[in-house]
């Protein structure tokens, strides 16, 4: 007896899945393709915003940017700004010499001193000179001090950062309840001048050291009295040659303190 066919009507039915599946996939692609899509106005109110908030100035233009495969899109402040370190037009020890010369003229050898160092020319002025005894006004000779120092920092671009020095002793002032506010005080004080005689206030910093970097020891009349003091300190500029070769002895001297040559 022969047997009935099926007629083959259910050898399609994979045909409906597969069809499903490629529908879905085809719609997640077309779904991806359209968020990859920017949209040029949101974009722009988003970068108009942005700059406003930050940047505190007027909008840029957006300028796109082919690579070939797509579009870039790039402002100008996309990328970094190159800072130029300042040209270097003097050295050290001709520094040294002319402040030198100028606190020789002035007659103030005993209360000005000049040195370098690592970091920079260091001028230090006494207490006495400067300031009268637990106050941040300058005092006359002070001011004139200054003023010789300030006509040769006219002639150099570097920064200058002006420190308060104290001794150990407390204060007994309630204007400067401790020595961190009489020596940042007394640094602002002379900041305050150097500007009246001209110099950028770019260039300056005001710090205040309080007792922490004596020059000697806080145990006799004569050591407190070294320690009060109001330092300049001409810093070198980092790129500087004259940094590097005043860096590299210095080092050895760390290196090998008792004969400053390294091992």
């Amino acid at each position: 007896m022969a047997r009935k066919s099926d007629g083959g009507g259910g050898s399609q039915r994979w045909l409906l899945t597969y069809s499903d599946m490629v529908s879905l996939v085809m719609v997640f692609f077309v779904l991806l393709f359209a968020m990859s899509q920017i949209d040029i106005r949101k974009y722009r109110r988003l970068a108009d915003s942005l700059q406003r908030a930050f940047g505190g100035g007027s909008s840029r233009v957006i300028t796109p940017i082919s690579n070939g495969e797509g579009t870039l899109w790039e402002s100008e402040y996309s990328r970094p700004a190159i800072v130029e370190a300042p040209s270097i037009s003097y050295d050290p020890t001709d520094v040294s010499a002319e402040l030198g010369n100028a606190i020789a003229q002035a007659g103030i050898e005993g209360q000005v001193s000049v040195r370098t160092h690592i970091e920079g020319v260091i001028i230090s002025l006494s207490e006495d000179l400067v300031f009268p005894p637990g106050s941040a006004e300058l005092q006359p000779d002070g001011k004139e001090a200054l003023s010789d120092i300030a006509a040769v920092l006219h002639g150099m671009p570097n920064l200058v950062r002006v420190e308060g020095h104290t001794d150990d002793r407390p204060t007994n002032s309630p204007i400067y309840p401790t020595n961190w506010e009489l020596s940042t005080a007394r640094a602002v004080s002379i900041v305050r001048y150097l500007i009246e005689c001209g110099i950028s206030p770019a260039r300056l910093t005001a710090a205040g050291m309080a007792s922490y970097q004596p020059l000697v020891p806080n145990d006799t009349p004569e050591g407190r009295a070294m320690n009060r003091r109001a330092s300049l300190v001409i810093v070198y500029p980092i790129e500087s040659s004259d940094f590097r070769v005043n860096l590299l002895p210095e080092l050895d001297a760390m290196k090998n303190p008792i004969t400053g040559i390294a091992q």
